[in-house]
């Protein structure tokens, strides 16, 4: 038995599904994020799987590009499907709209240029549900900011 849950283990490490959402566009989620990266390079809306964590999540690589919210919930929704398909420890629990407001939000801060490095790529964890993102903003600009003074001892 113990040969089989090596197996499922393994799998589960490299799983990667692709599809081709309505809107035509293709997606890939990836346990692996040189397939996610791969998958970036080529053009595809990719998802990096960071769901086997003590927060688990989903990262969106280049979300910044997607404007269209008709998009985003074909996004969504694949993502919700593959969660219920391949289920983590500990859950990844979100909802659709709390989604969509924190892809928005990241959004908007790309394009007035708020922390652009940060808000290019929208992480989807459980503590930010319901929270919003301005929360999340104020905290990384401060982390940038207290990066130019130097530690006390």
């Amino acid at each position: 038995m113990r040969g089989v849950d090596t197996l499922l283990g393994m799998e589960q490490q490299t799983r990667t599904i692709t599809q081709t959402l309505p809107c035509g566009r293709r997606l890939t989620i990836s346990l692996d994020r040189d397939e996610a990266q791969a998958a970036r390079e080529r053009g595809e809306i990719a998802v990096y799987d960071d769901r086997f964590t003590e927060n688990p999540s989903f990262r969106i690589y280049d979300s910044y590009q997607i404007r269209k919210n008709s998009v985003k919930r074909e996004v969504l929704s694949a993502m919700i499907a593959y969660n219920e398909a391949y289920p983590s420890e500990p859950k990844w629990q979100r909802t659709e709209n709390s989604l969509v407001l924190e892809w928005m939000e990241h959004n908007f801060a790309y394009r007035v240029g708020f922390l652009r490095s940060r808000a290019s790529n929208v992480d989807l964890d459980n503590r930010a549900e319901g929270k919003g993102a301005l929360g999340y903003f104020i905290k990384s600009a401060w982390e940038v900011v207290r990066g130019y003074f130097p530690d006390k001892k």
